[in-house]
């Protein structure tokens, strides 16, 4: 393993930047921290600024410290190492290379690399090669709503007591269902809910009713629900408040391309026969191919929460195999060119004129 080299990832972001934060200051205290530690920002939106981050990080430890001391680097928020399309850039790949070649050769003693990152390509050569030799910390919340959920609930309540504040089942189950499963936005809805009660320690449903703000992660459920039911005003009014609260429009499309991908293997699950809708409720088939394609698969459809299946299957319905295709093909090369620079179109108009092609109606054949 190669020593001083510490990796933190995952999409639970508080808890990925508070502990890799910890390490750094850890490693390099804060007075020492003008002098020896260098941050470098990875949260490239193209493919341009991945490949200065990398060669900034390559070129750290290729120089010594000011006054020949301690050197620590941390790369942080590295969203490029989770995106497939900057993941199999040429460039992206060769700098990477030598990164995990410098890494394996191993640091000097005073050397020290930190890098946290809302997840990674586990895919990429860069991954493969590095995941045995770093110290790895994975903080993901996880996908599927009943194993999130109750991670969740365990979260906030001890946040709760350790405020002294009790809160009622019903308020709880409320709170979740607003503040979503991120520690971060559960920690800061906390807070507010305790700075409105004040001396006042127990917490009930009409508190949670007037303080706690649905997440943003709610609110990206309605704007992809919004594209999939072709509702177009309502989909850009969302997403209009999805950047007015901070979201980028790199983070938007990659939930669009999420959602095509449901969408179409759903589509083409009914259209042989997999599955059919029971009312709301979706039904799969008993057949031993079924149990031998999805067992090959990283992610199981049957094992998803039924109401997320079923909304995914009743919004693909409507649609043709064919027409869902274009529509992902679409959605990839939007991504694309916004990651290749996309020229003078701002990411934004790409995304809205990509909404309103997704959001047009059927065309009619003529007679």
């Amino acid at each position: 393993m190669a020593d001083n080299v510490y990796f933190y990832c995952g999409n639970d972001e508080y808890l990925v930047a508070t502990n890799a934060r910890k390490k750094v200051d850890q490693i390099c205290p804060a007075e020492e921290q003008s002098l020896s530690l260098e941050v470098i920002d990875g949260s490239a939106s193209k493919v341009d600024e991945a490949i200065a981050a990398i060669d900034q990080c390559v070129a750290a430890f290729r120089t010594v410290g000011l006054f020949g001391g301690r050197k620590v680097v941390w790369l942080r928020d590295a969203g490029f190492l989770k995106n497939q399309v900057m993941m199999k850039n040429a460039d992206v790949k060769r700098l990477l290379a030598e990164l995990s070649n410098d890494l394996k050769a191993g640091l000097s003693p005073d050397q020290f690399l930190i890098v946290s990152a809302p997840g990674i390509y586990k895919v990429s050569g860069f991954y493969k090669a590095i995941k045995d030799i770093v110290e790895f910390e994975e903080y993901d919340i996880p996908e599927r709503d009943y194993e999130a959920r109750p991670v969740a609930l365990k979260r906030a309540k001890s946040l709760f007591k350790r405020e002294g504040y009790s809160i009622d089942s019903d308020a709880m189950d409320l709170f979740i269902d607003r503040a979503g499963f991120e520690t971060r936005q559960i920690m800061n809805e906390v807070e507010k809910l305790v700075l409105y009660k004040g001396e006042d320690k127990n917490i009930v449903l009409q508190d949670v009713q007037l303080m706690t703000a649905a997440s943003h992660e709610a609110v990206a459920w309605d704007f992809t629900d919004a594209i999939a039911e072709r509702k177009l005003g309502e989909a850009i009014r969302i997403f209009r408040q999805l950047l007015f609260q901070k979201q980028t429009a790199i983070g938007l499309i990659i939930q669009i391309e999420n959602l095509f991908q449901n969408l179409l293997r759903f589509r083409e699950y009914m259209e042989i026969g997999w599955l059919r809708m029971n009312g709301n409720r979706i039904q799969w088939a008993n057949d031993p191919e079924i149990d031998d394609y999805f067992a090959a698969m990283p992610d199981d459809p049957r094992k998803m929460h039924w109401f997320r299946a079923s909304k995914f299957a009743n919004q693909a319905a409507p649609y043709t195999v064919a027409r869902l295709a274009a529509s992902k093909r679409l959605v990839v090369d939007t991504h694309e060119k916004m990651l290749s620079g996309g020229g003078a179109v701002s990411h934004e108009l790409m995304l809205e004129t990509l909404l309103a092609k997704l959001c047009a109606p059927p065309r009619r054949r003529r007679a």
